[in-house]
């Protein structure tokens, strides 16, 4: 029986879980070593208090909200609360303090990775789910250091995003995913509440960012693919029984945010949660110039898939050999004694599904940063976990052995690869923790050196103004509030909700667009005159050449050019003090 004439029947996945010889024990243990794995990749990224700059924006809106500020009207992000409230709960325990943030966000990683377990285990067997967790824990941390080791939005976003995908397949009516009942579709053989708790925890993820909506895509291009299916031996009862359980998941997500809108109306807020997080995020979408975008698809995009590529190569692998699988049924029955309802294909299909529904998040807005890809590590671990099961019997088959190794070699050499790129990072900070020196390697890496502009800049700041006092920075790392501990000044910590320019590109000036930015900057205006901080840091003149006769000259009437602090030219921030 050899590899290239045989697929597995209708008893494999079954056969496999009743072999699979893991005991509690041994998981307990694997857990313990995955735990101090996923501890040891992250703790070395202690000493700096921000790995980017989103995570300066959580911080320091999480301070204002525990101030008393109301977030969108008093301090701004674009993001929906879940991960500013996330801060705010880990400072509120713990203090101000990011240590305490990032060994809670390694803990909550460590937790996504238990879900994923959960759900290799409950559709495939306890091994590959422990290779799932494995796959998922090491390759959340697998690209650019900033991007990957930041306690970001979607990190936090991705623990109730799988925990929604676990909960929707217990809901399904076959254990093993798409396929129809042999008998008359009953609500009675449904599971409402597992549906309900998907659609609960899709809203959930979606406080944290909003492409957590996608949830709902799959859960419906899924039902879609089951009634598709299953057409041969369709009965009305069935296609209605889809549509009932979407509605039943819609339920839940319209139950968060119908809450989400209640905490907005308390407020007062509902107005600005939709100018800065909705409307700031189609402009965003629509900010970047063709040409850029296949630029950062090929540089980043393409770059993600190499230096992860064991993973994609795994993944891959799984999810076409079961859309192959799937072809060659030829509209096979989906009863209960179909290969599609006992085996584990139809899970991984349903996988694949998701896995696609989640990297649709990536690419509208194009600009393909490693976190972005945060969103589909869950799908391409289970994927993942597979394919090494696959491997590893091919390695066992004969016939199919120099194959197999030749792979195992082409894995070995991409995994080694993305290893080197992406940790060597981690090497040396592991150094020079447990050496306590300072190494030149670290010295010019960019959130190093942003850290030490940081601390020069917020020394000068606390000679002349004390803590708690309002601060303006403009085009400035958000670290040096941070370290000072001044109070900004305006509900606007970043410059482009007042320029319209992003990191990478434009804002095509539409009649609203103009619009939002003159708002913005009278705002801005108005925020400095009833907060009237002594210092402002205005860094390569940025604030003084703007083309806004409103902001330039506000400042000329009110404030005076100082000193120029920091380490370097290459970053000139000047002083400007308030003329009384």
């Amino acid at each position: 029986m050899t590899s290239q004439t045989r697929e597995p029947n209708l008893t494999d996945a079954t056969l496999r879980r009743e072999t699979d010889s893991l005991t509690a024990k041994h998981i307990i243990c694997a857990f313990c070593a995955l735990f101090l794995f996923n501890l040891l990749l992250r703790v070395f990224y202690l000493r700096y208090d921000f790995v980017n700059g989103d995570e300066a924006v959580r911080a320091l809106t999480a301070i204002r909200v525990l101030e008393g500020a109301r977030l969108y009207s008093e301090i701004v992000t674009d993001k929906p609360p879940g991960a500013t409230l996330f801060y705010a709960g880990v400072f509120a325990l713990f203090g101000r303090s990011m240590v305490a943030v990032h060994l809670a966000a390694t803990v909550w990683n460590f937790l996504t990775s238990i879900v994923v377990w959960l759900i290799a285990s409950r559709f495939t067997t306890r091994r590959a789910g422990i290779w799932a967790a494995f796959l998922f824990v090491y390759f959340s941390t697998n690209y650019l250091t900033q991007d990957m080791m930041a306690a970001n939005t979607e990190l936090l976003m991705v623990l109730p995003y799988t925990a929604s995908f676990y909960w929707f397949m217990k809901a399904q009516r076959t254990e093993s995913g798409f396929g129809s009942p042999s008998r008359k579709a009953r609500w009675s053989d449904q599971r409402p509440g597992a549906l309900i708790i998907a659609g609960l925890l899709t809203g959930v993820a979606a406080l944290f960012k909003q492409v957590a909506v996608l949830n709902l895509v799959f859960f419906a291009l899924y039902e879609i693919g089951t009634v598709y299916l299953a057409r041969s031996e369709l009965r009305r009862s069935t296609a209605t029984m889809s549509v009932s359980r979407l509605l039943v998941a819609v339920m839940g997500f319209s139950a968060v945010a119908a809450a989400l809108a209640a905490w907005l109306a308390a407020n007062g807020t509902q107005s600005d949660f939709w100018r800065y997080v909705v409307v700031l995020g189609t402009y965003y979408l629509d900010s970047l110039p063709a040409g850029l975008w296949l630029k950062y698809f090929a540089g980043r995009g393409l770059g993600y898939v190499l230096f992860n590529g064991a993973l994609w190569m795994l993944a891959t692998w799984t999810a076409v050999r079961s859309v192959r699988i799937l072809k060659s049924s030829r509209g096979a029955q989906f009863g209960s004694g179909s290969y599609f309802h006992s085996g584990d294909t139809a899970f991984h299909l349903a996988v694949t599904l998701w896995g696609a529904a989640s990297l649709a998040a990536v690419i509208p807005g194009g600009r393909f940063f490693g976190h972005y890809f945060i969103q589909a590590l869950p799908a391409l671990s289970l994927l993942g976990a597979r394919g090494a099961e696959l491997l590893a019997e091919r390695l066992k088959d004969p016939p199919a052995r120099v194959n197999a190794r030749a792979a195992v070699a082409l894995l070995a050499v991409l995994f080694l690869v993305g290893f080197i790129r992406s940790h060597h990072r981690t090497a040396v900070l592991a150094y020079e923790t447990l050496t306590g020196a300072r190494t030149s390697a670290s010295a010019t890496w960019g959130m190093t050196r942003r850290e030490d502009e940081a601390q020069i800049v917020a020394e000068a700041v606390r000679r002349e103004i004390g803590e708690g006092e309002p601060l303006y920075a403009w085009d400035y790392a958000l670290d040096v509030y941070w370290r000072s501990r001044c109070r900004p000044a305006s509900r606007y910590l970043t410059t482009y909700y007042i320029t319209g320019s992003f990191a990478e590109g434009e804002m095509r000036l539409d009649a609203s667009a103009k619009e939002f930015l003159a708002e913005a900057r009278r705002n801005l205006v108005d925020d400095l005159r009833r907060t009237r901080p002594r210092l402002i840091l205005d860094v390569n003149r940025g604030m003084r050449s703007l083309p806004y006769p409103e902001i330039t000259e506000f400042l000329t009437k009110n404030y005076t050019e100082g000193a120029v602090i920091g380490p370097g030219v290459e970053r000139r921030v000047t002083i400007l003090r308030r003329k009384d």
